[in-house]
C-alpha cells in the first residue's frame, strides 16, 4: 500500500467523482494522515533514553522524530514521479504533535498542568484525527 494519498478521480460531466475510481475514502485519508511510522520511532527512540535523564533528551527525542516527518512525507508522497501532496505533508506534520501530546510521559509531563489534564491530549487526538480524515486534496494532486 502506497503512503500516499490517492486522489484520482472519474470526471462525469465536468464533476470529478470518486464513484468507481480508486481513490481514498474517508478512512483511507485518514490512516495515511497518521505517521505511524514516525511515531513509531518517537516511541522507540524514547525507549532507549534513560528515565531518569532531563527532560530535555526527551524533548530533543520528539523534536528530532518531527524533524523527520515532512522529509519522510515528502519522499513518500513522490514515488512513482508524482509530485508531493504538500496537504498530505502539511498534516502529517501537524498530527505528529498530537500525538507525542497523547502519548503522554517525558516529555509532556515535564508541564506541571500534564499530570491533570491527560484527558485534553486524548480529546485532541480524536478531533484532530478524525478531522484530518475530512480534508481531501483536490483531485489530480
Amino acid at each position: 500500500m502506497s503512503r500516499r494519498v490517492n486522489t484520482s478521480r472519474i470526471m462525469r460531466g465536468g464533476i470529478a467523482t470518486a464513484e468507481g475510481s480508486n481513490a481514498d475514502d474517508f478512512l483511507g485519508r485518514l490512516v495515511k494522515y497518521i505517521p505511524a511510522e514516525l511515531v513509531g520511532l518517537y516511541v522507540a527512540a524514547r525507549g532507549v533514553v534513560p528515565k531518569d535523564a532531563e527532560s530535555t533528551v526527551f524533548w530533543i527525542v520528539a523534536a528530532c522524530a518531527w524533524i523527520f516527518v515532512p522529509l519522510y512525507f515528502w519522499f513518500a508522497t513522490t514515488r512513482d514521479g508524482k509530485p508531493p501532496l504538500k496537504t498530505q505533508v502539511a498534516l502529517a506534520s501537524i498530527a505528529f504533535p498530537v500525538w507525542v501530546f497523547a502519548i503522554g510521559g517525558l516529555p509532556v509531563t515535564s508541564w506541571s498542568w500534564y499530570d491533570t489534564h491527560q484527558y485534553v491530549a486524548s480529546i485532541v487526538l480524536m478531533f484532530v484525527t478524525v478531522a484530518f480524515g475530512l480534508i481531501q486534496p483536490p483531485p489530480g494532486a
